[in-house]
């Protein structure tokens, strides 16, 4: 019987005479059933990365016919979700006129976005309310609420600034080039849009805002194993997860109840509403279509210790959305939606007074919602990291399937923005160490020996660490899967931190090493109390093999080939062709307990298979997939992932074309401070 309080106990009869049992894999949270339904009639999509992302929500939001609701971390109106060729904004029909026409349809419009203050000038999450906010405007004012429209405010600034100007004296002039009209225009637009918006001039579109509640983070965090701030250095770890938590989710709800929900059409996922997110699955060296660097393309390749400066456009993106076409599972969504709607506070007011009373979350179920379930149908539950309600069910996902995977021979597949929860791979690899010692036990029984475990290969594809301050907590994290190589510069700090402490022990008169002035940093310490693992220990003790990439692109520019990393914005987990779940939620403790994120999970294997093949392919360049995903298929791609990531690797050296994206994971730099 299990202890573990997020397991099912299940009892399974064994055949003594055949020596075999059916058993059945838990991979939802069926102990949060009662509030976080298994629903069995959803209709899935997963679309990759903006390019397809945002196109499908613009078609979306373009025949909606009663209800548009937004759940965002950050909201820009001036984004174009789908994009022509060219460089000059707008490119395509922005997000705020896509709206505007929705709610001139009579359409009802509601947008709930983070917001905090005291960040907003770092985040820049809300161009035209984070920032921006002063724009250049011309001698005629603004446009009119009524009039607002992106290419409206291009034509205004264009013709502002062709009339000529006398020169007043004393007054100084701002020297505005045409080049820098379309930016500008964007800027007034995305002004316009939020002012109006909120003082309630656009009638039909209503937005709120909302952030961080401390003292519920904090009661959070206080029931989690790994407590933040236990070491002085690391209460800046600590206030920083209390005091700026955000809402990360990232959920869009069309047409709930139109028809009886005949047309409901929902998203779960990682893509941010902001246009620095927009990206193709070619991820190019460089396209006209992502935005301009500027300053940030000066800096972006010293992450990995190649600085490479003079790129025009910000850096490609990773990243994926999961549609759903009706089904019970939009009930969930839409829950999450009103009980953040109605517990925000609306901004217009300036006031904490105007805290809105709950009210009863769904009842009235749109009836299409409650079809029965069809072949191609998907199981899912909608999961979520929410403070508010003491809700983790997203880490309690991330376990089960954690631990699903270690009962097999077959492959669990990472692909994260922030790959730091020391706490999932301590519980991985124990797991792992479980189901070995199992298979010891009754191996000989059954005449079988180790050789014949199959191996489970964990494969992760992750960025750098975007801070420097976030290196300690990766590379613990890697370390405790006994694949800590790529961090070569913490690793690096550790050790030489480490001998220079030893040379500093002096020894007593019984010949006994003594020091007790020297004080480790607090990272080193906890890197040293932690077990170390190589590849032949993994094969060995846990019968498990782990690779550990990162993307870069290569393209051919200015007569030489150059690189570029891929950020993976990512927050995607796969298990052995049975188990999906992707959404907003990074692989951190910021996101499994402080953060309010979502997920959708599902064990639709078709799906989860064809997300395999596909990624994969896009990966390698075409040349893995992993085939049918049998045991055999997996240690061949496994095999031949390591092999592509080195040759990429060496290809990069010798500066010339990469083979897809794969090269092993190396950051260069070290931290002695950690922040979540």
């Amino acid at each position: 019987m299990s202890s573990d309080p997020i397991r099912r106990v299940e009892t399974t009869h064994i055949d003594e005479v055949r020596r075999t049992a059916t058993s059945t894999t838990q991979w939802f949270a069926e102990k949060r059933h009662a509030t976080h339904p298994i629903t069995h009639n959803n209709q899935l999509k997963v679309l990759f990365c903006g390019e397809e992302g945002f196109a499908d929500i613009a078609t979306q939001i373009e025949s909606a016919k009663q209800s548009i609701d937004l759940v965002c971390w950050g909201f820009d109106p001036g984004m174009e979700l789908r994009r022509g060729a060219g460089p000059t904004w707008p490119r395509g029909k922005t997000y705020g006129d896509l709206l505007i026409e929705a709610r001139n349809r009579g359409v009802k419009v509601r947008l709930l976005v983070w917001f905090d203050r005291r960040v907003a000038g770092k985040t820049l999450n809300m161009p035209g309310h984070s920032h921006g906010t002063s724009p250049w405007r011309t001698s005629s004012g603004s446009a009119a609420a009524d009039k607002i429209n992106a290419k409206r405010s291009l034509d205004m600034l264009q013709a502002d600034w062709e009339k000529p100007r006398p020169h007043i004296k004393g007054q100084k002039i701002r020297k505005i080039t045409r080049e820098m009209i379309p930016l500008l225009a964007r800027e007034e637009y995305c002004y316009s849009w939020c002012d109006a918006a909120f003082h309630g001039l656009l009638p039909g579109i209503e937005v709120r805002k909302r952030s961080g509640d401390a003292g519920k983070i904090k009661r959070s965090l206080a029931s989690e194993q790994r407590q933040p701030g236990s070491m002085s250095q690391m209460e800046i770890e600590r206030a920083g997860l209390i005091l700026a938590g955000t809402h990360h989710q990232k959920t869009i709800l069309i047409d709930f109840a139109y028809e009886g929900g005949s047309r409901a059409v929902g998203y779960v996922m990682g893509l941010n509403s902001v246009t620095d997110y927009w990206d193709t699955c070619e991820h190019k060296l460089e396209d006209p279509r992502r935005e301009q660097g500027a300053e940030l393309t000066a800096k972006e390749c010293v992450q990995d210790g190649e600085a490479d400066p003079g790129f025009l456009s910000l850096k490609p993106y990773q990243d994926y959305a999961c549609r759903i076409d009706g089904g019970k599972a939009l009930i969930a969504v839409y829950n999450n939606f009103v009980t953040g709607w109605d517990r925000s506070i609306d901004d217009r007011m300036h006031t904490a007074a105007n805290q809105c009373v709950a009210r009863d979350e769904c009842k009235a179920v749109p009836p299409a919602l409650l079809r029965k379930a069809e072949p191609g149908n998907s199981t899912v539950q909608i999961v979520r990291t929410q403070p508010d309600e003491d809700d983790k069910s997203i880490k309690d996902i991330y376990y089960l399937a954690t631990d699903a995977a270690c009962l097999a021979g077959g492959y669990l597949y990472v692909e994260n923005q922030y790959f730091q929860n020391e706490e999932w791979a301590q519980r991985l690899m124990q797991k792992r160490k479980d189901v070995v010692a199992a298979w010891k036990r009754g191996a000989a029984k059954a005449g079988k020996s180790m050789e014949d475990m199959p191996v489970m290969h964990v494969f992760i594809v992750i960025p750098v660490p975007e801070r420097a301050q976030m290196i300690p907590t990766t590379h613990d994290t890697l370390t405790a899967l006994g694949a800590p190589g790529g961090m070569t510069g913490q690793v690096k700090m550790i050790d030489e931190v480490n001998k220079s402490t030893r040379a500093l022990f002096t020894r007593d008169e019984l010949g006994i090493p003594t020091n007790n002035s020297v004080d480790l940093p607090a990272v080193v310490r906890h890197a040293n109390e932690m077990e170390k693992r190589d590849s032949i220990q993994l094969e060995n003790i846990f019968s498990a093999k782990v690779a550990v990439a990162m993307l870069q692109v290569s393209g051919y520019d200015k007569r030489r080939w150059r690189y570029r990393e891929i950020y993976i914005h990512s927050k995607l987990l796969l298990v052995d062709d049975g188990f999906m779940t992707l959404g907003s939620a990074n692989l951190n403790q910021r996101s499994m307990a402080v953060d309010s994120e979502i997920n959708i999970a599902t064990n639709d294997a078709a799906l989860a298979r064809s997300m395999r093949n596909r990624i994969w392919m896009q990966h390698s360049g075409g040349l893995i997939n992993g085939n049918g995903g049998t045991q055999a298929d997996i240690a061949e791609a496994f095999k031949q992932w390591k092999k592509l990531m080195h040759s990429n690797l060496a290809r990069k050296k010798e500066g010339a074309a990469m083979v897809g994206f794969l090269l092993p994971l190396e950051d260069k730099r070290s931290s002695t401070m950690r922040l979540g």
